[in-house]
């Protein structure tokens, strides 16, 4: 029997074409340029094996009876009117094994059975067609069989196919299992045999799956290719034409047909494929799909672009068990406020507790796991745009997609998803009465903690009060994580209606019309700080005594100005938590060490202030041109435009300014935690668990409990061995460059494309994402972590990372570059408001600096000049 292309589907259902032929069948369906073929399905070889054992012997009677195999008269007449009507003999014809179980999920059978090419007369098709079923009964074939537990009687079928001149072969990852974020697509020029064959060393190319860009290549020369033999049948070697060896073997046109092939495939196989394919006469044309048997790994990205604002370069192990604690416990009351059911919490308990994962000593998104969060609202395409913007991502991370659900599962959904987004909805309506009981609350908790003599309570105590604030507090986070889900969507529709509304560059826009908040606590602490800069004018002492900077300046300033210094201790207990690193718990801030607070006072008192002064009307140059610019771009839109565009700003504006007021409290919470953990280190030191009372930030929290609460009767835990390993473990990290996204497993190590436009010429040339205009020459000032001088006072500072805490040293900035940000980020909001000259997002910024170098800063442009000392 011959399923021929004219052969019903219904009759070709009812027999076993193998699974080449099968792969084949589904590539002509979906309409994807396939070489004619016949099959002879298995029925066809079935006569002659069904008597016979599967024996060592009758497995050998099996593969003798099939290379006697005779095709019957009416099938091998059948089978020359079709090989006549491709052209045959001019045009050959190859003959390939399409066995039952081959080509199968998880057995490819790959090299295993024989193929026969370049075949020119029909004696040597039909003798083609037995040799090629008995090979799999080949011994390499038999073998594989016994080691995959498949049984030993195969049912063999058999492809005869046009033979197309093959320019090009190939073979295509539709995804490359050692990082299946890419297409892989290796190939050689003449027949795919010097491939599959390991003869060649073949051109590498790597696609992005999902923008099908070239990633990498690699491309050795191509000295020789196997070619159709001038005489009889099969391959000979021949040299590649001169002019051909080192060029590439495929077009960017075939490059993208591929990846277009690639994405079809996997979208209707449901499985990543191995494709075969050949160029002929500059066509491709797939000849094979099989799924990929190799494992494909989860694809896990971690991306820090954001999240190192908060956590910036190498923390302790504290410091992250706390947050990643803190993030799943938030999580959790979100999943509540939208209403899921307790078993889809539950179902989620992976996802929540692992939102962080740790990088050589670095605090890192687990982007995996926010965008699986993202799947239980509606909209996970914008909204996953939206999360994306927000965490600064600098490209997304397409690991999880939002599966094309049918229409009757839509419907299934609906209501709950309606239900879901109503309740965010309904929160967000609340939030204004819910922020201020959240703050009364937070103010009650806060007043009552620090009435605590903490160095007198007891490890029972301390873990008492721990309960207490995780109770009071962290388990009552839900009103600040509702309005991060309202910034997050309301900057959303702020920059869709900007866009609607022919604004050119909203997010430029954005960075203008914000500035001018002066309630911002990040604006209030610098204005707050120059009110006391200037109270110290009219006392030359003191001024002196803080310029000094003696290791007890507070209390020397306390027997000198007490007035100075009852103002200065209301300062740190409004924000002494509210410092460089202020998320890290093992960070020193103004509260725990005074000393801090002057060393920021210090720079009021040496430098001119950058302080912008509030226009008459109210905003700052910056949001009154942008309220220009956005009364120009409306004009013309319809009334309702108008309205829509204004109510998202104005949206958006509220809902920065309450998170920023929030991020204040959350501060102060870690505050508190930082100084019930440094309590415990002190008690543990007295005891003999540590060396010292800041060991405790090597420590887990579950080991502190433990440490908090020993078992009756039991000897005190020395911890000191395990600190001093891990200490010396982080140094390590320390000395280690990490970029801001990792992914696992790790790209694939290649050579990629020389980027043409490098050259010497970019030396001292760095570009990133302009934020605020301004052009300034002057001194360099690197701040790679909080440990780093700062004194910045007319300085252009070049930070790794900011956060919150610098709101007291911007306003003595000349400028401000920062190599990670976001453009949404609480400090780029202040260097905003400040008018300070700022670029973010510039690669390498702090590793090709120095301080004391000049360079020209043009924050219009992004780019930064470093000037020669002439200059």
């Amino acid at each position: 029997m011959l399923l021929l292309p004219h052969t019903p589907a219904a009759v070709r259902r009812t027999y076993t074409p193998g699974g080449k032929a099968a792969g084949l069948q589904k590539l002509q369906e979906l309409g994807l340029p396939v070489p004619p073929f016949v099959v002879l399905p298995a029925e066809t070889f079935e006569p002659r094996l069904q008597p016979l054992p599967t024996t060592p012997e009758g497995l050998a009677q099996r593969s003798n009876e099939l290379r006697s195999f005779q095709l019957s008269a009416s099938d091998a007449a059948a089978l020359d009117h079709t090989l006549a009507s491709w052209g045959f003999p001019e045009r050959p014809v190859v003959v390939r094994s399409s066995v039952a179980d081959e080509d199968g999920a998880t057995a490819a059978f790959a090299g295993l059975m024989d193929s026969f090419l370049n075949l020119t007369t029909l004696p040597d098709v039909l003798a083609a067609i037995g040799a090629c079923a008995a090979s799999a009964y080949s011994e390499r074939a038999v073998a594989y069989r016994q080691q995959k537990g498949l049984p030993l009687a195969a049912r063999p079928a058999v492809v005869v196919q046009r033979q197309l001149t093959a320019e090009v072969s190939g073979v295509l990852f539709t995804t490359y299992p050692e990082y299946p974020l890419y297409e892989a697509i290796h190939v050689v020029r003449g027949f795919g045999e010097g491939l599959v064959g390991g003869h060649f060393d073949p051109q590498e190319t790597y696609l992005s799956k999902a923008t099908g860009a070239v990633c990498g290549q690699r491309q050795p020369l191509q000295p020789e290719q196997l070619v159709a033999a001038p005489s009889g049948s099969g391959l000979c070697l021949a040299p590649v034409p001169p002019n051909l060896q080192a060029t590439e073997c495929l077009t960017a046109e075939q490059l993208q047909n591929l990846h277009e092939a690639a994405q079809l495939l996997e979208k209707h196989m449901g499985h990543p494929q191995d494709v075969e394919f050949v160029v002929a006469e500059g066509k491709v044309w797939l000849v094979q799909a099989r799924p990929i048997t190799q494992p494909i790994p989860e694809v896990v990205v971690y991306d820090n672009s954001n999240i190192q604002e908060s956590y910036c370069g190498v923390t302790t192990p504290l410091t992250f068990r706390f947050a990643q604690r803190a993030y799943a416990t938030v999580y959790r009351q979100t999943m509540r406020v939208l209403g899921l059911p307790q078993h889809v919490i539950d179902g989620h308990e992976t996802v929540v507790t692992q939102l962080l994962g740790l990088v050589q000593g670095r605090i890192y998104y687990h982007i995996n796991h926010w965008y699986q969060g993202l799947l239980l609202l509606p909209s996970f395409r914008q909204n996953k745009e939206d999360m994306e913007r927000m965490m600064g991502l600098e490209e997304p991370a397409d690991v999880v997609q939002t599966r094309v659900r049918s229409l009757p599962e839509r419907l299934r959904m609906l209501p709950r998803l309606l239900l879901n987004l109503s309740r965010l909805l309904r929160a967000f309506q609340q939030l204004p009465k819910q922020i201020t009981r959240f703050q009364a609350n937070f103010q009650t908790h806060y007043a009552r903690f620090y009435q605590l003599t903490l160095p007198t309570l007891s490890g029972a105590e301390l873990l008492a009060e721990k309960a207490r604030l995780d109770a009071g507090l962290l388990q009552q986070w839900t009103t600040p994580i509702v309005n991060d889900f309202r910034v997050m969507m309301a900057n959303g529709r702020a920059l869709r209606q900007l866009r609607r509304s022919g604004l050119g560059h909203p997010e430029e826009f954005l960075h203008r019309y914000l500035s001018g908040d002066d309630t911002l606590p990040s604006a209030q602490m610098p204005r707050l700080m120059q009110q006391l800069a200037q109270q110290t004018a009219a006392h030359p002492n003191l001024r002196a005594l803080i310029l000094a900077l003696p290791p007890d300046v507070h209390t020397q300033v306390g027997y000198l100005a007490p007035a100075f210094h009852a103002s200065a201790t209301e300062f740190i207990q409004q924000y002494g938590d509210r410092t460089v690193g202020e998320l890290k718990l093992e960070t020193r801030t103004m509260r725990l060490e005074p000393r801090i607070f002057y060393q920021y006072l210090r720079n009021y008192l040496v430098g001119p202030s950058s302080l912008s002064t509030a226009l008459p009307g109210g905003g700052t140059p910056l949001s009154q041109s942008a309220d220009a610019d956005l009364a120009q771009a409306l004009l013309g839109h319809s009334w309702w435009q108008r309205r829509q565009t204004r109510k998202a700003l104005g949206q958006l504006r509220s809902a920065i300014h309450a998170r920023e007021a929030l991020r204040l409290e959350r501060t102060r919470l870690f505050g508190m935690y930082r100084a019930l953990y440094l309590a415990a280190g002190e008690l543990l030191a007295n005891t003999g668990g540590l060396a010292t009372a800041r060991d405790v930030f090597y420590l887990t929290e579950d080991e502190i409990d433990s440490a908090l609460q020993p078992q009756k009767n039991a000897p005190v835990a020395n911890y000191q061995p395990l600190v001093t390993l891990r200490k010396a473990e982080f140094a390590a990290y320390a000395q280690v460059e990490v970029p801001a996204r990792v992914t696992v497993p790790a790209a694939p190590s290649f050579t990629a494309q020389p980027d043409l436009s490098s050259d010497a010429s970019s030396v001292g040339h760095l570009r990133g994402t302009g934020c605020v205009a301004g052009v300034v020459e002057g001194e360099v000032l690197v701040i790679r972590g909080p440990e780093d001088n700062l004194d910045v006072a007319g300085k252009i500072v070049c930070a790794l990372r900011t956060d919150p805490g610098w709101a007291v040293l911007f306003p003595n900035c000349r400028a401000v570059a920062i190599e990670k940000g976001s453009a949404l980020s609480h400090s780029v909001i202040l260097l905003r408001e400040l008018g300070i000259p700022t670029i973010i997002n510039v690669p390498r910024l702090t590793a090709s600096l120095q301080s004391g170098q000049h360079v020209r800063f043009d924050g219009a442009a992004g780019e930064l000049l470093v000037l020669a000392e002439s200059e």
